[in-house]
């Protein structure tokens, strides 16, 4: 294990800060019975390898130290470390929970730009992205360095620690290439007996995420629709919409449609470690596949949320329809108005209908229409809504 470290000319290998003769200091600490020494080992490699979600050359060859100590039942955090390992292979999941991990588009382009890095890059350090990846290029050869460790990770689904065998599903969600080898066993899990919900639900979604087409592997998961349990029912739908796309049966529809329109998040337990609620994922996983209700529940979602009292700026109550309408990401080109969907439609025709959202101090509210690429005032707003 790290008796290997010697073997490895850190000091000619680069991180975020320079050279990487320090990663097997920090490598050694999470071996550490000290739990206070464990952390800063872990924040130094996150900080080192994954500074404002870029990668970085030392990375390929931690990996395989890390693979190491999250396999060996004696370290202690193992979920830590799988995490970590998830981060370096895909950054952000945010991009890809109703798309899977795109790496047969970045295999023929591997310097295109990766949206999870750009994202990454943006909430880390508070500006947009460069429009560059790393000058090394390292992204791709780090994500193929967590690729080679699938095999030894499997095994962790059937670990006795919940913990553990839900952090490997998490890792396994973005490797498509290695379904043949993980679909399989993640649908295992999701039927283990005594596991707890959230593990379940991982493991459900990690296959779908994994397998993107019906593999006869995930087919048993279709069983657990009928689970007593509505959140593991709600997973086994959203990981077969994932797989058959549009061709996922309507009582796989019924149950995302169902959720798509519960809006009681704020009561709904976090799904620790994916990026999104359950509503929000049901509603995008329905335009995914293309069911029409998913854009009229969209539509009405937009309508919901303008609905609700003011009791701010017009600025503030207007963040969440448009991150409804629109996601969270800058648009730098503007969309003609049909091209719109149904709820950014019917968000820009409400403006364009109720000049007194402009009137005041209407500065945040132009750049919240300037963020998303749209015409910043009343005016411009109603003209380009009525140009059709």
């Amino acid at each position: 294990m790290l008796e290997k470290l010697d073997g490895v000319d850190w000091n000619v290998l680069l991180h975020a800060y320079g050279t990487a003769e320090d990663i097997p200091a920090y490598l050694a600490a999470l071996s550490s019975p000290d739990p206070e020494v464990r952390g800063e080992g872990r924040d130094e490699l996150w900080t080192c390898l994954l500074r404002e979600g870029l990668r970085y050359q030392a990375g390929t060859y931690t990996v395989p130290f890390l693979a190491d100590l999250a396999v060996d039942p004696a370290t202690a955090e193992r979920p830590a470390i799988l995490s970590l390992l998830t981060a370096m292979a895909i950054g952000s999941d945010h991009p890809y929970l109703t798309t899977g991990f795109p790496i047969g588009r970045l295999r023929p382009a591997p310097d295109e730009i990766d949206e999870s890095w750009r994202l990454l890059y943006s909430e880390w350090s508070g500006r947009p992205y460069p429009g560059i990846t790393t000058p090394r290029g390292d992204e791709l050869p780090t994500y193929d360095a967590v690729r080679i460790e699938v095999p030894r990770i499997v095994p962790l689904l059937a670990d006795p620690d919940p913990d553990v065998a839900e952090a490997a599903a998490y890792l396994l969600a973005w490797f498509p290439e290695q379904a043949r080898i993980t679909v399989g066993p993640l649908v295992d899990m999701a039927f283990r007996a005594g596991l707890p919900r959230d593990a379940r639900v991982t493991a459900l979604m990690a296959a779908g995420l994994a397998a993107l087409s019906p593999a006869p592997a995930l087919s048993a998961g279709l069983d657990l629709l009928s689970d007593p349990d509505g959140e593991v029912r709600w997973a086994a739908a959203a990981a077969w919409a994932l797989a058959a796309g549009p061709a996922a049966p309507e009582e796989v529809r019924v149950v995302l449609r169902a959720r798509a329109e519960d809006r009681s998040e704020h009561g709904e337990p976090w799904l620790a470690p994916w990026g999104m609620r359950r509503a929000e994922w049901s509603v995008r996983l329905l335009e995914q596949i293309g069911d029409p209700s998913g854009a009229e529940i969209r539509r009405r979602l937009v309508a919901q949320a303008l609905a609700q009292p003011r009791t701010g700026a017009w600025h503030e109550h207007l963040a969440e329809p448009f991150y409804l309408a629109f996601g969270d990401d800058e648009r730098t080109g503007r969309v003609p108005f049909e091209r719109l969907s149904a709820a950014q439609r019917w968000l820009v025709e409400y403006l364009a209908g109720h000049p007194e959202v402009f009137e005041g101090d209407a500065e945040p509210v132009t750049d919240l229409l300037r963020w998303y690429g749209l015409p910043a005032g009343h005016g411009l707003l109603a003209a380009y809504a009525s140009a059709r």
